[in-house]
Formats: structure tokens, sequence, C-alpha cells
């Protein structure tokens, strides 16, 4: 029998003096358990069978204010019955987490590489290709050119309701190049992007737009239909109170979709919002582990660890793994193929999105351990100079702004010409436009008894507010509320059973004049 550890002593002292106090029957108690923050294992990493009697519980709770600085952890524990607790379980060997990861991207690379994978702008190709640069591993001149022609030819095809998941996915692979995306045969996807109509659509478009700008630190400009706090609000909206996030709302919530935005979240984790959302999201992650810190698939796990890597969080001291098991070797065991790659399902065959999400997961901890730029940090490889004029083109987008903020040499405004007469006018010729309000973002779309009941964040400077209204999500849109003070409206007298889209948007007063901003996400309640 080994020599229990001192929370594990803890643990049994506790079991038997509430037992011995209380002769209380089996249930499940708390357990509060004080580490250093820098305690390399801040959870309980067996399970207590003896007898049936203990069961210590998955589930962590954090005690500190954030999981960005954990300080203690409590346990569920389970008594099954009254009885004495002993450990005699053996010595675990220590999992080595760094030879892990740097076997598992060879692991990855070797099966990637023998799929013979084609230099052309396609879905399973820029993949390859930015996971490839990422990892350390080089293309040729030539296969970059070759890569740079296609992506032309196929971006120059795209219209401006373009998935912004496409547009995102290109932009983040020539930026892994070092190419600059906002002049890719003359169109402007960083512009695209902003000035999307379909960041609406879900989480999915919002955090990979996010993901694709920060990449290289594009400049959005102020009159842009987005910008980062919108987008960051609107995020945000796709949390359940679970901590989970949803995809196209805040209903159904998965481990993959939430790990995936605590990663566009990570730059902006320092705001309390974010914070908050992020430790309550970390929760949500915790509780979908098992008790073998395995995720249903070999995805949804390297997701997480990409997550905790972008916040610069290790995953023993975050309570994703312990010293003798945890995320990393739970995903070998279950998922590596022996012959290279890794599997979408437990001991399935070599699969090429799990084999390319687990080097990505594994690069990104790499070089958090590294103490090297992040994953999705790619400001190193933007190019000094554009290679194109700093207003590109976007094609079919007329609501492009006509200057870009483009980072790299902007243009600067050509002197204007000294006017024929000699009395200098007093007032400008020209006036600065006001600055729009910001996108509402509506926080809860609930339906009643023939009603619909919409609230949203007040949006700062506001006059007030319209509502519109829709029996078709792309359809003509009536506005049923047209001056509302409130950040709240309920529409009445609507018709049992039928569904209504609605979208809200701010306004105020400038010198008399109405100026509105851009319209919320468009939000869907089928009628009670």
């Amino acid at each position: 029998m080994k020599k229990m550890t001192l929370g594990n002593r803890i643990l049994a002292m506790l079991l038997a003096f509430v037992m011995i106090l209380t002769g209380i029957a089996p249930g499940t108690f708390n357990a509060r358990v004080v580490k250093a923050a820098d305690a390399t294992e801040q959870r309980f990493n067996r399970i207590y069978r003896e007898d049936g009697i203990v069961q210590v519980i998955n589930s962590i709770y954090q005690n500190s204010d954030s999981i960005l600085t954990p300080k203690e952890t409590s346990h569920r524990i389970k008594a099954r019955k009254a009885g004495e607790v002993t450990d005699n379980s053996q010595v675990s060997d220590k999992v080595d987490i760094d030879q892990i990861v740097k076997e598992g991207i060879t692991s990855a690379s070797t099966f990637l590489n023998s799929q013979n994978y084609k230099y052309e702008c396609s879905g399973a190709s820029d993949w390859y290709i930015m996971s490839k640069l990422r990892t350390g591993q080089t293309i040729s001149d030539a296969e970059k050119e070759a890569y740079g022609q296609s992506a032309v030819s196929v971006v120059s095809k795209w219209k401006a309701n373009q998935k912004p998941t496409d547009i995102a996915r290109v932009a983040l692979t020539l930026s892994a190049m070092g190419k600059d995306i906002t002049n890719v045969g003359g169109v402007n996807l960083a512009a695209m992007l902003y000035s999307s109509d379909r960041l609406e659509d879900g989480s999915n478009e919002l955090s990979w737009t996010l993901i694709a700008l920060d990449a290289t630190s594009q400049k959005i400009p102020a009159d842009a239909k987005w910008n980062r706090e919108s987008m960051i609000d609107a995020l945000l909206g796709f949390q359940n109170e679970n901590g989970g996030f949803g995809l196209f709302d805040n209903k159904s919530t998965g481990v993959d979709m939430t790990a995936m935005i605590l990663q566009a979240l990570a730059p902006y984790v320092k705001e309390a919002k974010v914070q908050t959302a992020v430790d309550k999201a970390f929760i949500y992650l915790k509780d979908a582990m098992d008790e073998e810190y395995a995720y249903t698939s070999s995805e949804s796990a390297a997701q997480v660890i990409l997550a905790l890597a972008c916040l610069k969080l290790d995953a023993v001291d975050a309570g994703f793994a312990a010293e003798s098991k945890g995320i990393f070797s739970t995903l070998e065991k279950n998922y590596r193929v022996k012959d290279g790659g890794y599997a979408h399902l437990k001991n399935g065959a070599a699969n090429a999105m799990a084999s390319y999400q687990i080097m990505e997961a594994y690069e990104a901890y790499r070089r958090f351990k590294a103490s090297e730029e992040g994953y999705w940090d790619m400001n190193s490889l933007k190019p000094s100079t554009p290679e194109t004029p700093s207003t590109p083109e976007t094609p079919n987008t007329p609501e492009t702004p006509s200057t870009s903020e483009t980072p790299g040499t902007p243009e600067t405004p050509s002197t204007p010409e000294t006017p024929s007469t000699d009395k200098t006018p007093e007032t400008p010729t020209t006036e600065k436009p006001a600055k729009k309000p910001a996108r509402p973002v509506i926080r809860k779309a609930a339906a009643g008894k023939k009603k619909a009941t919409l609230t949203w964040k007040k949006v700062k400077g506001a006059a007030g507010y319209q509502v519109y209204r829709s029996m078709r999500k792309n359809g003509k849109y009536v506005c049923v509320k047209k001056n509302l003070k409130a950040a709240k409206y309920t529409d009445k007298k609507l018709k049992k059973g039928k569904t209504y889209y609605y979208k809200v948007r701010a306004y105020k007063k400038v010198n008399g004049k109405t100026i509105t901003g851009a319209y919320s996400a468009i939000r869907k309640v089928k009628v009670k």
C-alpha cells in the first residue's frame, strides 16, 4: 500500500469525520482543497472506489476570481456507504506532455503529407497548408505562387454575400504565407469580412472573422458595418446560462463551438464581460469531460487544447490534466493511429480533419510553453509594405468604405489648392459626417402567448431604437416601432404558431437630423 498524499488524506479524513459524527447515509459532499497557483496538480486524479465506499466526481468548481488565476479547487465526492477509505492504487508514471506534443505533431504531419494535397485554394488544401506552415514546415516559392494564383482566381468570383468562414479561411492561409489579405487580385478580404451581412448567420462566422482580422491586426474603419466590439457583443449573445456556446443560438451548446469561441475571445479576456464569459465556459468544458479527461471526439479535445493555449493556460493548472493522466494522454490513447495521424472517433481510422486539428492544437500548446507568438498571431509574417494601394476594391460590395484603415503605408491626403479668393471662408466647405450609433445586440428573443418580446444591450449615445419585423428572414421588413426609448420591446396581437423575424437599429439626433446605425442580427421567434 502506498502512502496517501496530503490532499487524499484530507479527503479521507473529511469523509470519515462526517460519517462517524452524523451517521449520514450515502450521499454527495463538498471537499475543499487549497493549493498554490503554480501547483502541478490542481485536482484529484484518481477515482476512489474502495468496496464501493467513495467516488470522487469529476466536476470542478473554481473558487478563485477567475480561471485565469487558479488558486484553489473544490471537488464533489460521493459517499456510497460508511467505511474506511484506503488508497491501494499503484503509483502512476508522470505524463510527459512535451513529448506527447512533439511526437503528435510528427505523427499528424506524416499522415497529412502522405495525402498528396494540391497547392490550390480549396477547403481541404487551405487547412493543410496553413497548419503545415504554422508548425514550422516549409513550402517552396513555386507552391506559394501556385496557391496565390489559385486564390486570386477563386476570390475574383466571390460576391458580397460569400460565406465569412470561406473568406476567413483563405485570409488565414494567405496570412500564414506572409501575403497581404487586403489585396488578393485587387480584392480586400478584410473589408469583405467587416462589411458582411452574413456575420449574423451564426457564432462560427463571428469567431472566424475575429480570428482572421486579429491574425494580422487589421484595422476596421469607424463607419464599417461591424467593429470588434459589436462582434464580441454578438458572440457573447450565443452563450447559454450553463456556460456553453451555441452555433445558431444560445440554446443548443457544444464543446467544439465553445472552445472555438474562446480562441476568438482570447485577445480580449482582460475585458470584464469577456473574462466572466470565459470563466463560465471553462466550467462547462470541464463538466463535459468524463472521468478520463476525454470528450466524445478528438476534434473536441483539440479545440479545448487550442483554447487553453490561446488563453495562455497550462492544462494541468487549469484542471484539464494531472500528473498521471489528462486531456493529452487520453487523446493519444484513444485517437492516435499507429501508422500516423489521428482518428475522429475512438480507435478509428486516420482522418484528415482530426489530424490537422490536433496538429494545430499541439503546435499552439508548444508555442505557449516556449513563450512564442500564439498560433493565430501572424503579425510577424505580415508584409511591411502592402502590395497594393491602401484602398483596394471589394467585389460587389457597395457598403465597403471608400477609405480603408488597412495598416502598412496609409494614404496621405493631397494638399488642397489655395482658393482663388483672398478671403478665407469662416466655415469649411465639407463637414465631417456624424458618427453612427453602434449596432445593437439582441440578448433575448422570447415567445409568449400571441406575442414576442425582444431585449437588447443599450447602445451608448443612442436617442432611441427602431424595431423591424418580417414573416420571412430575407423578406421585406416593416418598422413596427419607430421611436422606442427602452432597450426592450413586446410585439403583441401576433398569430398563434406563426414565425416572425426581427431586427433592431439605434438612432441619434444630430443638428435636427436622424442618424441611424447598422441593424442587429436577425432573431427568429415562433409565437405560442
